[in-house]
């Protein structure tokens, strides 16, 4: 029973069909939104900022907890001894350390550090949206970077002009001062999406459930219809706030709820594990926008709170890493209790 349990697990989608449903017509509404009428840059830097504030920061705040359940978890447990024999002080200092470690990349190369934010988040971005498949090892890595793919080459190549000043403040380059990608984003756009169309065909056989397939066809158009029509960091708000955060903070309320023989846990316990770490992060990414705005370099505002979220996302990702890698996987099992 419990394999049969685990199986079906791994099929299950991190967000109930009513969750997506809301994702699906919110996301709609921005791009009917962003269709309708023209950009505001102060606007779309509060959002982004208030989005990374409220769901993006948070969804990594119990990574600690995370780890913890990896002391829990019977024979798997062995493959993961790395974390979870570290105890909880020396955790914080290696997350901690990595973030340091990863800022000052930023500061000495930062074209390095760009380069390896873009894959990072590629590849965490396509794992966290499609671990929960379970399908066979190279199917499953296919789909999970055309996924990454999609999501961050749209954003960049949709509207290049709009991105490349962020780029070059961040990274030290200019991306329209290359002819064969500037002088063909709507070429590139329609790359991007294809490849994720043609791979997604190909693996769709062996997802075998229909319900699944359905669902990541509504993903694709509502993406691709957000990504290119809206403004990017609004684009980029919406899924890295509803799809990507909101997805995590599901899983999490699973695997934290599994580990204490009780039910996924509810929204106000969740809310209540995530908000002491998560206020120290809001109030450094504060100081960095003060600092910037005190300055008079509010241009500047952008690129600091991606390179924090960069220096987050790489603690983060071991841990998220980790936690799909385990036997079967911690965030597909089905919690007791309550439905």
């Amino acid at each position: 029973m419990t394999a049969l349990v685990s199986r079906l697990g791994a099929r299950r989608a991190p967000t109930s069909p009513r969750v997506f449903q809301s994702v699906v017509a919110i996301t709609a509404l921005a791009t009917v939104v962003a269709l309708a009428t023209s950009s505001n840059d102060t606007v779309s830097v509060a959002i982004v900022v208030f989005v990374i504030a409220l769901f993006g920061i948070p969804h990594g705040a119990v990574d600690h907890l995370v780890a913890a359940t990896f002391q829990r978890t019977g024979p798997s447990a062995s493959a993961l001894a790395p974390v979870a024999q570290v105890s909880l002080l020396r955790f914080h200092l290696l997350y901690i350390g990595a973030m340091a470690a990863y800022g000052l990349v930023w500061l000495a190369i930062p074209g390095v550090a760009l380069a390896g934010f873009l894959l990072v988040s590629i590849h965490h971005f396509g794992q966290s949206d499609l671990a929960h498949l379970g399908i066979d090892r190279w199917h499953q890595l296919a789909i999970q970077l055309s996924r990454g793919l999609f999501l961050v080459g749209l954003v960049l190549v949709a509207n290049l002009n709009t991105v490349a000043p962020v780029i070059q403040r961040m990274g030290g380059f200019d991306p329209t001062s290359w002819p064969w990608l500037a002088g063909h984003t709507a070429l590139w756009s329609t790359v991007l999406v294809g490849q994720q169309i043609a791979v997604g065909l190909v693996v769709a056989p062996r997802i075998g459930d229909r319900a699944t397939i359905e669902r990541e066809v509504f993903t694709i158009i509502s993406l691709t219809a957000l990504l290119v029509a809206t403004d990017p960091l609004i684009g980029f708000a919406v899924y890295f706030g509803l799809w990507h955060s909101l997805n995590h903070l599901n899983v999490l309320a699973n695997v934290l709820g599994h580990s204490t023989s009780t039910a996924a846990l509810r929204p106000m316990e969740l809310a209540r594990l995530v908000a002491p770490r998560s206020a120290v992060s809001i109030a450094a990414l504060a100081i960095l926008i003060g600092g910037a705005q005190s300055l008079g370099q509010t241009e500047l505002i952008v690129p600091i709170t991606l390179v924090f979220v960069s220096m987050l996302t790489l603690p983060h990702m071991v841990v998220v890493e980790r936690l799909w890698k385990a036997k079967p996987p911690l965030a597909t099992r089905q919690p007791s209790g309550r439905d």
